[in-house]
């Protein structure tokens, strides 16, 4: 009975190895330094989706042995044919983050990652400096830093963080031309603040836009 089912768990560790092997591909540096219980998280997603592949084949059992199907090729298609099908949402998820992440974007994400650097501020964190626009932006699909004018330009900002714990601290700071209007801000509620000053220099306005909280 083991060695009957043998070709079952292989079909399904073999699902698990591309699975696993998908996710490790798309989560890149830069992914993991926004999201880094992205892996984590989508291991326990593709562990899930076998489990549920393991229950499908085991049903399959009883279907061959109702039909009498005794091939043990017909077997391996049609298990390996459920468990993708099963498990086809991942792969399609996964593939297509695969083409964006790596084929597609892959230099521009390498490019970004590379600006970013360890913060020190608190436990956890990153600091970057000189970022453009649609680096920044990139950065913003991935966290929840505030979104800004698409004429910034030389931008950088420290975040930091303790991890358990909910204290954070969080500084931006970029150029924009004069002509553009920016208000100023300053809000205190509780341990939360939220504070934005422009300084109006020769050629451009600098903006520094900060909050923290506990």
């Amino acid at each position: 009975m083991i060695s009957k089912s043998l070709k079952y768990l292989a079909i399904a560790i073999a699902n698990l190895t591309v699975l696993i092997g998908l996710l490790a591909l798309w989560t890149d540096r830069l992914e993991l330094i926004f999201s880094d219980a992205i892996r984590p998280r989508e291991l326990l997603k593709i562990l899930g989706f076998t489990f549920l592949s393991l229950i499908g084949m085991r049903l399959l059992v009883f279907y061959f042995r109702k039909k009498s199907i005794s091939s043990i090729k017909s077997k391996i298609i049609i298990a390996s044919t459920l468990t993708f099908l099963i498990s086809s949402y991942l792969y399609i998820d996964y593939s297509q983050k695969v083409i964006k992440n790596k084929l597609v974007n892959g230099q521009f994400r390498r490019q970004i990652a590379n600006k970013i650097k360890p913060s020190h501020v608190l436990a956890y964190g990153s600091m970057a400096e000189n970022l453009t626009f649609l680096e920044y932006q990139q950065i913003v699909r991935m966290s929840w830093f505030p979104i800004i004018s698409n004429k910034a330009t030389n931008i950088n900002y420290i975040y930091g963080y303790d991890g358990f714990l909910p204290d954070y601290i969080f500084t931006l700071k970029y150029d924009l031309p004069k002509s553009i209007f920016v208000d100023t801000l300053n809000y205190q509620k509780g341990d939360f603040s939220r504070r934005q000053t422009v300084e109006t220099l020769d050629n451009f306005k600098r903006i520094t836009y900060s909050e923290a909280g506990r």
